[in-house]
């Protein structure tokens, strides 16, 4: 009698946790293809954004003997390539934004502020005008997406975690990829040095974060690396989360130099030993001008597949 005693309270404690772990369970969304279905892009107006991409350049990018993609860069970027930025604001009225990019050696920060009427970007420690907005704005990069339901196959809900303060559902899945994605995915991957055969097969993984109280998409993550982890085993990350914040007002820094100082600088004669030299080795004119490569077809490829 004395042992079953003893024994009551621990059983009951086993009874409790029993109990507890059905409802922490439960709490997951029990329908995610609605959940998804129902979520909207986050509105216009203020926000702030993180984004992370990482990719590992293509093998034939970094043959390291000139003839790859990265032509002469392809020795000095043949490891993990990432890109790393913060934003606050809005970019039609002020934004702030604050980067770096890092490849191989390279360390590269960058900071970027823009009014309405302009945009000033910190290389060095020095400030340059470019002429005109750059129109940065990562809380937009979703808005040609369509119906992100549809972009996302057998999704299932995974967890319930927080983008700042935002209390989310997290759907995950594979990428749906559009009828005519294997195509724009083709052309991209002729002009950027990364393997994106794993998108066009739908081999993607994906995970998008919405928020509980307000349907909103407030953090999207991709990855076509198996482990996760894009340094060891290549392939593409992406991730982009966006929150509302407050406004900001920027004005003119005071001793900006014009940009054509600063691409003076990084593309006239810099001499073999110098950024100029680098920059040389790499055909910006083959990767990004005259290639036919354009990011509005690339979203058209995948939501006229989603649409049919």
């Amino acid at each position: 009698m004395q042992t079953r005693l003893r024994l009551t309270p621990l059983l009951a404690l086993i009874a409790l946790a029993a109990v507890l772990a059905a409802c922490g369970g439960s709490d997951l969304a029990s329908d995610p293809g609605k959940v998804l279905a129902d979520a909207k892009l986050p509105p216009a107006g203020p926000n702030a954004s993180t984004f992370k991409a990482e990719f590992v350049p293509a093998a034939d990018a970094t043959n390291g003997d000139g003839g790859g993609a990265l032509g002469g860069l392809g020795g000095l970027l043949g490891g993990p390539i990432t890109i790393e930025a913060t934003t606050q604001g809005d970019a039609a009225t002020g934004l702030t934004a604050d980067a770096k990019i890092t490849a191989g050696p390279l360390d590269v920060p960058l900071s970027v502020r823009q009014n309405a009427d302009d945009a000033w970007v910190q290389v060095g420690g020095q400030w340059y005008a470019v002429g005109q907005p750059l129109g940065i704005d990562f809380g937009a990069i979703g808005a040609q997406l369509g119906d992100i339901s549809k972009l996302i196959r057998d999704p299932k809900a995974v967890a319930v975690e927080k983008v700042g303060d935002v209390e989310c559902d997290r759907i995950s899945g594979k990428l749906e990829p559009g009828a005519d994605l294997t195509d724009q995915l083709g052309n991209l991957a002729e002009n950027l040095p990364i393997d994106l055969s794993a998108l066009a097969k739908g081999d993607a993984d994906v995970s998008v974060w919405v928020g509980r109280s307000d349907g909103l998409i407030h953090r999207v993550q991709l990855s076509t690396a198996p482990s996760g982890d894009t340094a060891a085993s290549g392939g593409l990350s992406v991730d982009l989360s966006v929150v509302a914040a407050d406004p900001v007002t920027i004005e003119a820094p005071a001793d900006a130099k014009p940009i054509t100082d600063l691409l003076t600088g990084l593309l006239g004669d810099g001499g073999a030993g110098g950024l100029g030299g680098l920059l040389q080795g790499l055909d910006l004119g083959s990767l990004l001008g005259g290639s036919g490569l354009d990011p509005s077809q690339l979203l058209d490829g995948v939501t006229s597949g989603a649409a049919a």
